[in-house]
């Protein structure tokens, strides 16, 4: 039986939405194609309609956790006061509400260790996606000069994802606070005074 293209490229989004999140929450090892398809109400076998392979869907589901939280730093930018806008976006990113979302949070935190492990393929792949998402956030980086302003970048939010992900290792509630908070203060006094 043959299918629509737009009910494929429904099946599609289907299968890329559930595999975003449940690559975030239980890894991209752990989240196999069997699991994710099944999630999604369909077969295993009909996987290789809309992916060449699961490092293609890996590299798209990444692509679409980025976007998700890209677009989340852009909002809380943009509707910061003058002058706050990477303030907001420290906080929002070392918030307990971040730090407890780890299905919809940040890629970098839920997955870098496995990232990093990907075939050098795949790390190209997610390198050219963090350059999208440093693009988006620059213009709320202070700094004189685009040079300077990606300098900042490309340390804050790795060193902040590393906090988070540790943050999440954190079984009391008030510790993970404590941290995050300590964090937040950190970053914000390193990367947004002066």
């Amino acid at each position: 039986m043959r299918y629509s293209v737009e009910h494929k490229a429904t099946n599609h989004e289907k299968i890329l939405s559930v595999a975003a999140r449940s690559f975030r929450e239980h890894g991209g090892d752990s989240s196999g194609i069997g699991t994710v398809m099944k999630k999604v109400g369909l077969t295993k076998g009909g996987f290789y309609r809309h992916f060449k392979s699961k490092d293609d869907l890996f590299v798209e589901a990444v692509a679409r956790a980025f976007d998700e939280t890209g677009r989340g730093m852009v909002e809380v930018g943009k509707a910061a006061p003058e002058g706050q806008a990477l303030v907001a976006i420290i906080e929002r990113y070392l918030s307990v509400a971040h730090a407890n979302s780890l299905g919809t949070g940040c890629a970098l935190s839920a997955l870098g260790p496995e990232l990093a492990r990907k075939p050098a393929g795949v790390r190209r792949r997610i390198e050219a996606l963090q350059e999208g998402y440093r693009e988006r956030l620059l213009p709320f980086v202070p700094g004189p000069t685009r040079e300077e302003k990606l300098a900042k970048l490309k340390l804050l939010f790795p060193s902040m994802a590393g906090v988070l992900m540790m943050a999440r290792v954190v079984s009391d509630p008030q510790r993970r606070e404590q941290r995050l908070m300590e964090a937040r203060n950190f970053f914000i006094k390193c990367f947004t005074e002066g």
